[in-house]
This record gives structure tokens, sequence and C-alpha cells, in this order.
């Protein structure tokens, strides 16, 4: 098992599948009287902005790969709207950031399936490119010289095996650590209480019920549990909450202010998430257990932002303007890391994705949350960040990614 869709899933592969029905498989809603699959919660749209296109106006010939003179944004419009009418008028947000720094943001489809229409307004939940984010704090600490890969977990948490783990293994995927959201009790609760709000420690007991599933460092396998042992640590480390250090690593830091770990305003716009998978009933909203599913996704898919919040930090990280060269470059060393949920995966590094897209190499991550899928990469030469959040689980993540590529491409060369 390479992936799991409950905090962090890719592209609609097998992982997926087997979680959302074994939610579906436990009759959660009608058994436990919980509030309805359509029930919704009424977000304002504002001014419904389709599309624009910041720049500087940059000096062309400084630059060697897409420019302000070369955005197709009408071909990229084009592109977000056809993949929309193709899944049903699926929501999607998009942001295209080129060398020069021109960003190009555009929507397409609902925010809400009762035809109100996505905008650049909205926020949506980016699953498991929640990683790179956690990642890049746990680096940060390491090159501060507060935290080092090499230490194992046993300083921070109580678990058998917790000596023979280290703190590269949970980055990297190569620790054994069992995924917690495979665990058929903590699908139940997941979803049998939408109200819920978990704690790191209660998803810290569901880790601790199942023993490793090889030697740690023996090889690659994806777990969600490594990312939530991160955040373990980083609290531990630095006596600050998770969403604390997104705040400041983030929005202070960084500068990207429409983004958050449970701290958004209590009139964030945050488009009602869909899913076609569970109980094989069509496309249910999964409002309703917003709350559920992002305390219970927490450091390893539990973040709510935008298409260009998204990619602006992607474009910052691997720009090298969050941590240094050298933390960079580790960051980017990859262990194979085939994975039959993300075919088009070449290997995977610290928090990192490496994807090879219509024959581009890419680093980055995708991600996915009950209701919501992202993905964000980033290109070197010529350099571009394109970044698509949606309001449906079970969009080709790759394929919109690859279409929105080659139209950025398509009219530079």
């Amino acid at each position: 098992m390479s992936d799991d869709p409950s905090t962090g899933g890719e592209d609609s592969g097998s992982t997926r599948r087997r979680f959302l029905r074994v939610a579906g498989a436990a009759g959660l809603a009608g058994a436990l009287g919980i509030a309805s699959w359509s029930g919704r919660v009424l977000y304002l749209t504002g001014e419904n902005e389709r599309a624009s296109i910041e720049t500087d106006d940059p000096d062309r010939s400084r630059v060697s790969g897409p420019s302000a003179a070369d955005v197709p944004a009408e071909r990229l419009l084009a592109e977000l709207d056809r993949y929309s009418a193709e899944r049903s008028d699926v929501g999607l947000q998009a942001c295209a950031v080129l060398e020069d720094g021109t960003r190009w943001r555009g929507v397409a489809g609902n925010a809400d399936h009762d035809d109100v229409p996505l905008s650049l307004a909205h926020q949506l939940y980016v699953g498991s490119v929640t990683k790179l984010y956690t990642a890049t704090l746990v680096l940060d600490l390491v090159q501060r010289g507060d935290l080092s890969l090499s230490e194992t977990l046993d300083e921070w948490v109580d678990l058998e095996y917790a000596g023979d783990v280290t703190v590269e293994m949970l980055l990297n995927h190569t620790s054994g650590v069992p995924n917690y959201t495979s665990d058929a009790w903590f699908v139940a609760r997941y979803f049998g209480l939408p109200r819920r709000t978990w704690e790191p420690g209660d998803l810290l007991e569901v880790i601790r019920g199942s023993s490793l599933r090889f030697a740690p460092g023996a090889r690659h396998e994806y777990s969600n549990s490594n990312y939530v042992l991160l955040g373990v640590v980083l609290e531990a480390v630095t006596g600050e909450p998770y969403r604390a250090l997104v705040r400041r690593l983030v929005r202070e830091e960084a500068g990207f202010d429409r983004t958050y770990y449970l701290d958004y305003p209590g009139d964030a716009r945050i488009a009602n998430g869909y899913d076609e998978s569970i109980f094989d009933l069509g496309r249910r909203n999964l409002t309703a257990f917003r709350e559920s599913l992002e305390t219970g996704a927490y450091a390893a898919g539990g973040i709510l932002s935008t298409a260009p919040d998204v990619a602006g930090f992607v474009r910052a990280l691997f720009t090298g303007e969050i941590l240094t060269e050298a933390t960079l470059s580790r960051m980017r060393t990859f262990v194979d890391a085939e994975d039959e949920d993300v075919p088009t995966q070449r290997g995977y590094g610290l928090g990192v994705r490496n994807l090879v897209i219509d024959g581009r190499s890419l680093v980055g991550h995708t991600g996915t949350i009950p209701g919501y899928s992202a993905i964000a990469m980033h290109h070197d030469d010529p350099e571009y960040t394109i970044a698509v959040l949606s309001n449906l689980s079970t969009i080709d993540q790759t394929g919109v990614f690859g279409r929105l590529q080659n139209a950025v491409l398509n009219e530079f060369y």
C-alpha cells in the first residue's frame, strides 16, 4: 500500500477506493443518525472574478522561460472550463507562476453544486500538499540546529519501535510505521463522528495500536502516520501548536495570508467539498464532516488555502527563498518510490514528490482529503509553478496539471 486518501491520497487510484469503500461499508450516516450528506454551509462568493493576470512588466530579456508576454490566458481558462464540464461542473481553482513572477489565476465550476460559482475568494483544503509545509517546518528546525535528521523518535514519542525510527525516515516514508488511516475503527469514527475534534494524541493512539510493516529504512511506503508523528515532534521541539507554526512560516514570514491550519476566520469562504466514491451513491456533499476531516488530517493533510497561495509558497520554496541551498538539496534527495496511486511518481524526497508529467520532471506534492484534491508542482528550467485545487476528491490531478502545463509551454516554444 502506498497512500491513503483520508488525509493525503492522490489520483483516483486503488488505495483511495479501498479507503472510501471501508467508510461506505460501515453505513455510518444512517446508523448513527448524523448530519445529512447534503447539509450545506452558506459561503458568500463576493464578486465572482473568473481570472486575472498580475505582472510587474519585467524585462523579458532577463528570463529564459515563459513570462508575461507568453501567458496563454484564454487557453488556460478554457482548459479549466473543459475539465470542469467533463466532471459535471466540478470546482477548480488554479494558479500558474512564471519565471518572471507573472501570476495567472483562474477558476471554473461551482463552490456549491446547487450552482454557486467557485471564485478566487474561496478557500479549499489541500490534502497531502500539507506534507510539503510540514517538511519545510521540520527542515527549518534542522538548519537552525534545533533538530537533526538522524535523531530517533523515542525522545518525543512513546512507541516500542521509536528508537529505530529517525526524523529522516518519517520525512521520506521509509519508517515502516503503519498508516493510521488504514485502521477500520479510526475510519468509522472519522466519518461517524462528523463534529469530533481530533487531537494529535488521539491520532497517536491509533498509530500505537499497530506494529511496524517493515524494518525502518528498508524501503519506501507512503504513510500518513509519518506526518502525524512529525507534527507531534514539531510541537514538542518548539512548544507551540502546529497551527501557530504554520501561521508563522506561511503567513508571517512568507507572506501568504490565506493559508491556515484550523485558525481561519469565521467568515472564511470555504468551498463545499464533494466525493463520488463513498457509498457508490454519486456525488455527495461532505461539508457536515469538516471538523472531523480537518482535525483528523492534522499535519498530514489539514491545511486550508488557495491556489495562488499554494503556488506562491511552492515557488518560493523551490527557488531558495525559504530554506538554504544545502537544506533544499537534502530535501530533493529522492529514494525510489513507485506508487500505485501516483503512477507518474519517480521518487520521494523529504516531503517532496518527484513526478514526470508529459516528459517534464517536477517537484512538489499532490493531495486529497475527502471532498477536496490538489496538486502543486514546480519545474526548474524553464521555471514555472502550477497549483490546482478542487472541491472534489476524485479528480485526475496530474491530468489537469498536464493540460495547464502544456498550455504554458506550447505558447512559449
